[in-house]
């Protein structure tokens, strides 16, 4: 999933969405999501979903 989609699935902008993620960058470094990719990957979409309470459906667990 890419930053974008997720922003939109918060129902914020992008602007805000990264804004969000910005303190959480040792955490999500450690994870495995460098600042600045495009796509997140579908653990840390899972764990930023928990995060911020986001409903985007049926996640993968693979």
């Amino acid at each position: 999933m890419t930053r974008t989609q997720m922003a939109d699935h918060a129902g914020v902008s992008l602007r805000t969405f990264n804004n969000w993620l910005r303190p959480l960058e040792p955490q999500l470094t450690q994870m495995g999501y460098l600042p600045g990719s495009r796509s997140i990957p579908p653990h840390v979409v899972r764990w930023l979903c928990e995060y911020f309470c986001i409903d985007v459906g049926p996640i993968s667990k693979h």
